[in-house]
């Protein structure tokens, strides 16, 4: 299920520079450069005489020549020089896309463009604001990206695939609260004398925590986790804050983008520790992979799914998901529905034990 009309990363603003970078983002191959006055130019990776990939041709100034047979296109896919005929048909131009950055990050309109507003995208002003330190990292998965939502909604695994980085048999052992709004859905735990994870024993050298972890899912793939930790039975005492940003692009239906990164509010110039954070979240991050590439292989068979009562998150977030679509598609449902991990549709009956109720 691809949803078209939201922002989604296509890469850290860093990557995008005067030489071409291609990615495949819901299905579409896309090339991006920038000019020689820093603009973002996207566009179709795909030359309209003969449909070979412009990703594969060059930059010659600001205009990107096809590698095929010449065809020249500016920044906003005009077709300026065909270098075999004078005259240019009207159609040989190439599909762009409305773009944006922010935060670090190349935000890309997928769908109508009349319908992409800058005010839609999530606030995820803790990856480049100052007063936070952190890197991102990127992996490339076979996974639908909503098995990865699913993955971070549902932090009771952590003791058991993350051993050696953020595991935590008290999350697994606290039922959550957990909100659900019209663009949002919250996950929330209070731990107290939590035995400490490994990471961050690291960065505190206490055995026991007292700990509050929130989890926010906001549509289409953005979500981060935030934690504040401190010495047990001190309320008043100083805490440690993090954030874990996680941003899910899928590329099609079955394989996805993931950028994370671990931001902190504190010791903002120690370069070792944030090489130290960023080395664990990489391999908290390929644990994850690894997990959800072998859980997208089995997802495709027909065994039935035994839902427990911490899939209420995840639940939530793929029905938050199917309305979207829904709407995108001018389809509005009312009443009562039944929601099915799986295939995420709605069905008119009474409701599941993960489903959620919508009125």
């Amino acid at each position: 299920m691809l949803i078209r009309n939201s922002w989604y990363v296509a890469a850290l603003s860093s990557e995008i520079k005067t030489e071409l970078f291609a990615r495949k983002i819901l299905n579409e191959n896309i090339v991006m450069y920038r000019t020689s006055d820093g603009t973002l130019a996207v566009l179709e990776d795909r030359c309209p005489h003969r449909q070979v990939p412009l990703s594969k041709g060059r930059l010659q100034g600001d205009t990107l020549v096809c590698w095929y047979h010449g065809l020249q296109f500016d920044a906003k896919g005009k077709c300026i020089h065909i270098p075999s005929q004078q005259l240019i048909p009207q159609r040989a131009c190439v599909k762009t896309y409305p773009a944006a950055e922010k935060y670090g990050f190349v935000w890309l309109w997928m769908g109508e463009p009349a319908l992409s507003d800058e005010a839609l995208i999530p606030d995820h002003s803790v990856c480049s604001s100052a007063q936070f330190a952190g890197e991102m990292c990127y992996t490339h998965v076979l996974t639908d990206y909503r098995l990865a939502i699913d993955n971070l909604l549902d932090l009771t695994h952590i003791n058991y695939v993350h051993t050696e980085t953020i595991s935590s048999i008290a999350v697994a052992e606290t039922p959550p609260a957990i909100t659900v709004s019209e663009r949002e859905v919250r996950v929330s735990r209070v731990l107290r004398k939590e035995k400490n994870s490994p990471l961050l024993k690291k960065m505190m050298g206490l055995d026991y925590i007292d700990r509050t972890q929130e989890v926010i899912f906001w549509p289409v793939g953005n979500t981060r986790v935030e934690t504040t930790a401190r010495a047990p039975g001190e309320a008043d005492g100083i805490a440690l804050r993090l954030f874990t940003t996680s941003i899910f692009t899928p590329e099609t239906v079955d394989s996805s983008h993931i950028w994370v990164g671990m931001h902190r509010d504190f010791a903002l110039d120690n370069q070792p520790l944030t090489q130290m954070i960023l080395q664990e979240v990489v391999k908290t991050v390929l644990e994850d992979k690894d997990v959800t590439e072998h859980l997208q292989q089995n997802w495709k068979q027909s065994a039935p799914i035994v839902h427990l009562a911490v899939d209420q998150a995840a639940a939530a977030a793929r029905r938050m998901l199917a309305d979207l679509r829904l709407q995108e598609a001018g389809v509005r449902e009312r009443g009562i529905v039944e929601f099915d991990l799986r295939n995420a549709t709605p069905v008119d009956s009474r409701m599941g034990e993960a489903g959620v109720e919508v009125v």
